[in-house]
């Protein structure tokens, strides 16, 4: 009976925040008619980004780039390894809340609470949570750099959720819950030392839709972290996260959307004409690979070789499969800068390029530079194309996708050694392809595109 008039009190103040949101400065449009929305993506490198930096060189960007590309393999592989050795069941729940620290591309801006602020957070395909930098309730651990993007007491729409609460199970091994009637906590250690703890919640949305006149679309309650205390390892601007994979607590997940898809621009535009779809706008299009069976976390697919011009790279066999205790593979991820190949696909990749390409050769400045070429950008036409064969479907890299340039003239290849065993397509390697997921068909579709005009 307790739980039930608990329950019947809950709706009666989600119904009582859904008339106080009216009063917002902000105008909202349902999107109950058409469960179809966009947002423009930002990359964290763009001037219009929150996280810009204007002391940064060109070469600075590049670097800092590669970093986050291996620190977040990194982390996908401790996620991996770690839960090697429990159930599916088990290794699901334990895994299903962790954040992903210092990691992430392109940021999307959206509105929470009652009256409305807007704040930007990272779109993030390797994981489920949302969540957001909160005020700290334990400062000395927490890095003053850091800023507050929610200020849960200034929504009168906020809610904590308790410990009994429908939703509460879903964030896994991470909650630290005493009682029932306390308020649903979490607590997460990296392997790296950085810590993030915080209270799972719930409050209302919008987000930006460039393609409205209302720009705001109210998309109704939903669940999120708010961290109120944060200590990263190593330096970070990452504030938040929207997680889009096909757990129960990602954004695609709590609105029951079964599609989206995106176009991220080239480099020259800096990610500031790149956009997302959801819903009935997304576009499925062009070739499809399948998704692996049973993978909820990453989206891993099939790829069965690469090729230089006409010639296939000689890979060894199985060199992107995943092993019994579910390392390797190969993901499709739109949070890593570059691509990531595992050593020996590596090795066979830049050598049957170095060999197949005539223009001086030389490593660049840093060591995971190890392929670049000397020339302007339009002598890399005589460097053969660069394509992926998947299960299903071709993606043939652009110039400009292929090649990065670290000082005047030099061209250095934007694909990375990974010393993992797991692969990822980087979001690089991807732009100027429409890039859609259909999770009823579990299929990745790409399309080629003009992103800038898409």
């Amino acid at each position: 009976m307790a739980i039930t008039s608990l329950f019947n009190f809950s709706n009666i103040f989600l119904f009582l925040s859904n008339l106080l949101i009216l009063r917002s400065r902000i105008a909202f449009s349902s999107i109950a008619h058409d469960l179809g929305f966009s947002v423009r993506l930002i990359h964290q490198d763009s001037p219009l980004s929150p996280f810009y930096n204007h002391s940064m060189t060109s070469f600075d960007r590049i670097q800092a780039a590669a970093r986050r590309s291996i620190s977040r393999l990194n982390h996908f592989h401790s996620l991996i390894t770690a839960s090697s050795s429990l159930s599916t069941s088990t290794r699901r729940e334990d895994i299903a809340s962790r954040l992903i620290p210092d990691s992430g591309e392109y940021t999307m801006s959206f509105s929470i609470g009652s009256p409305p602020i807007q704040v930007h957070a990272i779109a993030d395909t390797g994981s489920d949570f949302i969540w957001l930098q909160c005020p700290c309730k334990s400062c000395s651990h927490q890095s003053t750099e850091i800023p507050i993007v929610f200020e849960p007491s200034e929504s009168s729409s906020y809610r904590s959720l308790s410990c009994d609460s429908f939703g509460c199970d879903a964030v896994g091994a991470a909650r630290t819950c005493t009682n029932p009637y306390q308020s649903c906590e979490y607590s997460i250690t990296y392997l790296d030392g950085s810590i993030t703890k915080g209270t799972f919640s719930v409050d209302k949305f919008a987000f930006e839709d460039p393609r409205r006149s209302n720009n705001h679309v109210d998309v109704g309650s939903l669940r999120f972290g708010c961290s109120h205390e944060t200590s990263w390892h190593v330096n970070s601007t990452y504030i938040g996260a929207v997680g889009l994979n096909r757990l129960p607590l990602s954004l695609i997940s709590q609105l029951n959307m079964r599609k989206f898809s995106y176009c991220m621009v080239i480099p020259n535009d800096q990610g500031s004409g790149s956009k997302m779809y959801f819903g009935s706008q997304a576009v499925i299009s062009g070739g499809r690979t399948p998704f692996l069976e049973g993978e909820d976390w990453f989206y891993y697919v099939t790829v069965v070789g690469i090729s230089v011009g006409d010639g296939r790279v000689p890979l060894p066999d199985g060199v992107f499969n995943r092993t019994d205790s579910g390392e390797g593979g190969f993901v499709i991820d739109s949070g890593t800068t570059y691509t990531t190949l595992r050593s020996e696909a590596y090795d066979a990749l830049i050598k049957a390029l170095g060999e197949a390409t005539p223009l001086p050769q030389r490593k660049g400045p840093v060591y995971w530079l190890e392929l670049c070429f000397e020339g302007s950008f339009e002598d890399l036409d005589l460097a053969p194309d660069v394509s992926f064969q998947f299960d299903g479907t071709e993606v043939i890299l652009m110039k400009q996708s292929t090649y990065v340039e670290v000082q005047e003239g030099l061209w250095c290849l934007s694909i990375v050694r990974s010393d993992r065993l797991l692969s990822t397509l980087g979001n690089v390697q991807q732009q100027n392809y429409l890039v859609g997921y259909d999770l009823d068909e579990e299929v990745v579709s790409f399309a080629p595109a003009d992103c800038a005009t898409f």
